[in-house]
């Protein structure tokens, strides 16, 4: 490690320099400045873990050498050692980064302390890196080890106390809670595609099972069983909540769903518990035995005939809430959403069961829109996230969980909207010689041609349509002034096929024809 000293005056360098073993401390290397330019030279030959620096210098301040090699991206941790007590000294060097701020004279002792303490700030860095670096080498195997552990598990070749170092880092289900295993089988691909590899399969399924499961404090983790071409999901409650069989047939058909959708490969799923994981091999033996799907049905097919499940509420208007937010209109998807809960709760057909269905369909549909960086960031705050817990509790939470996704998805619509419509400017600009049809903008954009609309008057305080006749005719005025172009094909180039339309067009934009205005501009 390297220490550099800083200062103009060679007699506080020399006292600096002797007033303690720097080597017993861990320096390998001391070097020492008279000013700036110096220490610039000594700094690029080898970065400082720790340097002592003067202030008031000729030519270039301390403030100006910690400013400099902060540019180049040094952690040097600066000392500063000045005898001025002047607070705009003290709030730079705050400001640049600086470790300590010392007013001379000081005890050498006082030096030293601090010297002592940047170091420690150094070892514990270096300390952080190097778990860092360990953690993310585990965590590009991570997967692979959890599914191989899991793999060994289930088919009854691993002791349940393999796993005991990945309970604790809740990466796979806890042996004495209950859970669900479910078998899935790829039945049928695509035609004309290639059926997947199991290993990739199992990855796309692993993402979007943790989609579906996630967001509702489940824990679901995939494995593949290659021997029998098959995967095996695990799925269990992080709150020790039963997770009862309608709920799970439920979101394995969403899961059996989406398999359809994006990956194009029909399957059969074949869910079994709740028991213990700790029996999961006896349950995945037992899955392994089931015939009954000789037709190689797709779905959800329970292994055993249940009692007659209760009727499961569902809310029929939650593909009109994920429109409404999709086309930014979140303050009306809240006014509907809490409509209905004040419409169920006077009709007494909330309770902890059907308030908790509301909220698994609100946050799956919430989940599964396309804007996921918004998802991913709405409840990283922890008073986000306790909305986020509570939601399910009762209606005054479940309508405060509402109301905080509308604000959220509000306050986002507006950051964006500013960028929207600057692009559809760049688009117009870039397309003039169009007609410029307000669906071929709209498509630009990804956005409903109606809302477009909307959103472009609220931004511009412009029509559309009128921005877009605007654009035209100053380029075309451009255009007359500036070249000697026939006037049709100046009209040509501002998407007007009919010339007299042109020429109308122009004079009631400008109060003269086309041919008025070159002849002005001769």
């Amino acid at each position: 490690m390297k220490l550099l000293i800083v200062d103009d005056q060679s007699t506080v360098v020399q006292g600096l320099l002797h007033c303690t073993n720097w080597a017993a401390m861990g320096f390998t290397v001391v070097d020492t400045a008279l000013n700036a330019v110096d220490a610039k030279a000594s700094l690029l030959r080898q970065e400082a873990e720790v340097m002592l620096c003067d202030i008031e210098m000729p030519m270039e301040s301390g403030l100006d050498l910690l400013d400099w090699l902060r540019q180049r991206g040094m952690t040097t941790r600066c000392i500063f050692l000045t005898a001025h007590a002047e607070f705009k000294y003290a709030q730079e060097a705050l400001r640049l980064g600086g470790f300590d701020y010392i007013m001379q004279p000081a005890p050498y002792e006082q030096v030293t302390d601090a010297v002592s303490r940047a170091l420690d700030n150094v070892k514990e860095e270096w300390a952080a890196l190097e778990l860092q670096s360990r953690g993310a080498v585990f965590d590009d195997k991570k997967k692979e080890i959890v599914e191989t552990m899991l793999r060994g598990f289930l088919l009854g070749n691993a002791p349940g106390s393999s796993l005991t170092a990945f309970e604790e880092l809740s990466l796979v289900p806890r042996r004495e809670r209950e859970c669900w295993v479910a078998l899935m089988q790829p039945l049928r691909w695509k035609q004309g595609e290639e059926p997947w590899e199991l290993s990739l399969l199992s990855t796309a399924v692993g993402n979007m099972s943790s989609e579906v499961f996630t967001p509702l404090q489940v824990l679901s983790v995939t494995v593949a069983i290659p021997a029998e071409q098959c995967l095996v999901l695990v799925l269990q409650s992080r709150v020790g909540e039963p997770l009862e069989a309608d709920y799970i047939t439920r979101q394995l058909n969403y899961l059996q769903s989406a398999c359809a959708q994006y990956i194009h490969c029909e399957a059969a799923f074949y869910p079994e518990g709740p028991q213990p994981f700790e029996q999961a091999s006896e349950i995945y033996q037992k899955l392994q035995q089931r015939s009954e799907n000789v037709a190689l049905k797709s779905g959800v097919l329970l292994g055993r005939p249940a009692e007659k499940a209760p009727e499961v509420f569902r809310i029929p208007q939650i593909g009109a809430w994920q429109k409404l937010l999709q086309a930014g209109c979140a303050q009306a998807m809240e006014q509907e959403a809490c409509q209905l809960l004040d419409k169920l709760t006077a009709n007494n057909q909330l309770n902890s069961q059907t308030l908790r269905y509301f909220y698994q369909d609100f946050m799956q549909m919430l989940f599964s829109l396309p804007e996921k960086k918004r998802q991913d960031d709405m409840f990283r705050e922890p008073e986000a996230l306790e909305l986020y817990r509570n939601g399910m509790k009762t209606v005054p939470d479940m309508k405060a969980l509402v109301h905080y996704v509308a604000l959220v998805w509000d306050s986002e619509t507006e950051e964006n909207s500013q960028s929207t419509v600057e692009i559809i400017m760049a688009y117009i600009a870039e397309h003039l010689e169009n007609e410029l049809r307000r669906e071929e903008l709209a498509e630009a954009v990804h956005l409903n041609p109606d809302y477009m609309a909307r959103l472009f008057k609220k931004e511009t305080g412009m029509n559309l349509k009128d921005y877009i006749i605007q654009q035209k005719m100053q380029e075309a005025q451009s255009l007359l002034c500036t070249t000697n172009l026939p006037i049709s094909l100046i009209a040509a180039k501002v998407g007007y096929t009919n010339f007299g339309h042109f020429s109308t067009s122009y004079k009631k934009f400008y109060h003269k024809t086309p041919q008025e205005e070159r002849s002005a501009a001769l």
